[in-house]
């Protein structure tokens, strides 16, 4: 009798089904589906969702390794080049979109992650090393943590030097890396393969699997950037010009009446952009930009909770955003000297002190994903209100102790630096939307120190005290520790932006 090695669907699919069986009211665990689900507890349904999402990246996992092998295999015929040809399709990412229903770009995703972790054949039909060892490790299911075990009593005690980058959380499994995440490591790394040797893609894909770990795609989407980027030995500034040779704007009416503006702008170009309408925003809406949370104001809740209440309605973001781009150019059109009276546009820029000296390195802008070099930086420096966030040089004194109530300006850009905007695991608002909240509060002892501070909105700022949710900076690392409620584990989430070692 041969043993066959196990499927990871299946194991997931059965640890599903477990799960499933344990979430089942045991008085009234329900006639279907829907029922089942109403009866419920909460922590049950929340794990439930967890475990769903086991057997989806199983699901995703496997589908790439099966498209990665179709993609290798022959056309029957010999006259059509490969299966995937022969079947119709102009490339695996179109098969799995037209067989499976989804858009082009989910498609195109699995079979890039496929061909980059199945191993080809050499000539002789002996098995070849897959392109991205590390790639094709990081994203095979790993077993989640059991209901029955223990985390250490602090799992945030490790120091500095146990984990120089505060990424790995102790007690806690590395989660495989998505299949999403995946496919950007892999698309950024080939594009900078061409000047590249083996070697180093693969110790750089290590790298940005590292940084990886428990972090949400567009944080990973960052990540690979600028992993890429360190890798491009010519420096930024052949890239920069590129994307501003591509830099297109267009302008087109739609049948519903609507007219839909895009604009393709280099990360440069995009600063302005997404500055200019934020300042617009926060200066109409939102004043002053960052808010104490423990200053009354008349935004309290009327239940004399003390809890700041959001100071505007609930418009959408993108709303907000069309609104001002709106308001801009109406302003522009019957002022001739709009270009001064306009709201003044911040731009922050990080750069390290080596980058600084030498010319060679990438700077980020606050806010654009995409690096950009030291020419960028020069042509911004002339144009903007530029604050500089230079790294590994000197700064102002940044703790004020408990004599001070209210954060300084300068704390406030160290906070933005640290976070990245809303510290919480996923929330995409930048500096301008968020208030810098004191963990334990001022008037509780706490000091006006950046080990005390967090960026939040005010959505996720509620949700803290609300839910009783528990915070801890760590190593410049902000951790959300949930109530028992939520998770009876507790187990910490990392929050904040994550920086690559130099």
């Amino acid at each position: 009798m041969t043993s066959t090695a196990p499927n990871p669907l299946a194991a997931a699919a059965a640890g599903f089904d477990v799960v499933w069986q344990g979430a089942l009211d045991a008085i009234r665990p329900g006639a279907g589906v829907a029922e089942q689900l109403e009866n419920m507890n909460d922590e049950a349904i929340l794990r439930l969702l967890d475990e769903l999402g086991a057997v989806q990246h199983a699901v995703e996992v496997l589908a790439a390794r099966v498209v990665g092998a179709i993609a290798l295999r022959p056309s029957p015929t010999g006259r059509d080049g490969t299966l995937v040809r022969a079947a119709g399709y102009a490339n695996p990412g179109v098969m799995v979109s037209e067989r499976w229903r989804v858009a082009r770009a989910r498609g195109a995703a699995i079979a890039e992650v496929g061909a980059a972790i199945t191993q080809p054949r050499g000539l002789l039909g002996e098995l070849e090393e897959c392109p991205f060892p590390a790639v094709a490790a990081a994203v095979e299911p790993t077993q989640d943590l059991d209901a029955t075990t223990e985390l250490t009593a602090d799992p945030l005690s490790a120091t500095a030097e146990d984990d120089p980058r505060g990424l790995s959380l102790l007690g806690t499994p590395r989660a495989p890396l998505s299949v999403d995440g995946a496919a950007v490591i892999v698309r950024e790394l080939r594009n900078a393969g061409r000047i590249c040797s083996r070697g180093e893609l693969e110790a750089a894909s290590v790298i940005a699997i590292e940084h990886a770990g428990h972090t949400p795609l567009q944080d990973v989407t960052r990540i690979a950037k600028l992993v890429r980027t360190r890798l491009d030995q010519d420096g930024r500034e052949p890239r920069d010009e590129l994307l501003r040779r591509a830099e297109r704007c267009t302008i087109h009416e739609l049948p519903t009446g609507m007219t839909l503006l895009r604009a393709e702008l280099a990360p440069e170009s995009a600063a302005f952009i997404r500055a200019g309408l934020d300042a617009l925003i926060t200066a109409s809406i939102r004043k002053p930009r960052f808010i104490d949370p423990e200053q009354p104001s008349d935004t309290d809740a009327p239940d004399g909770s003390g809890h700041p209440m959001p100071a505007t309605t609930l418009i959408p973001i993108d709303r907000r955003r069309a609104i001002a781009l709106t308001e801009t150019f109406r302003h522009l059109a019957g002022c001739s000297s709009a270009a001064t009276e306009l709201t003044p546009v911040t731009v922050i820029i990080r750069t390290d002190h080596d980058t600084l000296e030498t010319g060679l390195g990438t700077t980020t802008i606050d806010g654009i994903d995409e690096p950009i070099g030291p020419g960028a930086l020069r042509r911004l420096a002339a144009d903007a209100n530029l604050i500089p966030a230079v790294l590994r040089g000197p700064s102002q004194v940044l703790d004020l102790g408990t004599s001070t109530r209210l954060f300084s300006r300068a704390q406030k850009l160290a906070l933005a630096e640290r976070d990245g905007g809303c510290a919480w695991t996923g929330c995409t608002h930048p500096p301008s939307f968020t208030e810098a909240h004191h963990i334990t509060w001022w008037s509780r002892g706490g000091p006006t120190n950046l080990d005390n501070g967090i960026l939040l909105c005010p959505f996720h700022h509620h949700r803290i005290h609300d839910d009783h949710w528990t915070i801890r900076v760590q190593n410049g690392v902000p951790w959300f520790i949930p109530p028992s409620h939520i998770d009876r584990h507790q187990t910490p989430i990392r929050g904040g932006r994550i920086h690559l070692a130099a």
